[in-house]
């Protein structure tokens, strides 16, 4: 059991947009006199319209000490602004992070980006949006849970209430295609890490199945672990939440 100590700092108050503040829960290594480390941007689910940052504590602690520097970022629901507002506020709290690597002790080229279900939804479109670019908001790595690739038909057949709160009765088609990680896989993409419950009811693992393929089509790096017979969110489990924190954290040593 790795001991190592660390430091939560909660409710930090990130640059303000115009809408309001954002804020977000810092999970920090020990520091040492050594070379500035990588760190990681951690989105939360729930549908674009419900949870908080506190979902991913386990993994901001577990990987914290494994010597990530881990910041869990509040985002804007559907309830209170359309899509892409909440692509807006992650990429917004990883320019904040940029721009704190002196003293967070950082490297400002070392950060990635995970997120489960609706954050692995996001995490997927800033890798897309950033993808080959020098932009303050890119990232080297990203990692995301059972996440939705593909938003026109979530199913597969019928649309989903929270894709259409998500996107408001105005989207066309091209909009949500454009919102949707799948219709970007053909573009140089950072590494990704994919999981998936193989049993999902919630958000089909053809999701998860078609960007793994399509990353690969497109000769772009990518990792896949499916949890035979899980479902949606099967890492509320902490057995599951640490042994996928473990190999999150073999990922990113390798690729952030």
């Amino acid at each position: 059991m790795n001991n190592a100590r660390i430091e939560i700092r909660k409710a930090v108050e990130m640059d303000s947009p115009a809408h309001g503040t954002l804020r977000c829960d810092l999970y920090l290594p020990e520091q040492t006199d050594g070379e500035p480390g990588p760190a990681i941007v951690l989105v939360y689910g729930g549908g674009w319209r419900s949870g908080d940052r506190s979902q991913q504590k386990v993994y901001g602690i577990t990987l914290a000490k494994a010597g990530f520097v881990c910041l869990a970022t509040d985002y804007r629901w559907s309830t209170q602004a359309r899509w892409p507002a909440q692509l807006d506020d992650v990429k917004s709290a990883i320019r904040w992070l940029r721009s704190q690597s002196t003293e967070l002790h950082i490297d400002p080229k070392r950060i990635a980006v995970s997120g489960n279900s609706s954050g692995g939804h996001i995490a997927l479109m800033v890798a897309a949006d950033s993808s080959g670019s020098e932009s303050p908001d890119r990232v080297s790595a990203v990692c995301a849970f059972y996440p939705p690739t593909r938003l026109l038909g979530l199913d597969g057949e019928s649309q989903d209430d929270t894709v259409r709160s998500l996107m408001g009765a105005r989207a066309s088609r091209e909009d949500y295609e454009n919102a949707s990680p799948l219709f970007h896989a053909s573009r140089p993409f950072p590494p990704v890490l994919l999981f998936t419950g193989g049993d999902d009811q919630r958000v089909p693992v053809s999701h998860t199945y078609d960007m793994y393929d399509a990353l690969l089509a497109a000769n772009n790096t990518v990792d896949l672990h499916v949890f035979a017979g899980q479902g949606h969110a099967f890492d509320a489990e902490l057995p599951f939440a640490k042994l996928s924190a473990t190999l999150m954290a073999d990922f990113f040593r390798r690729y952030v």
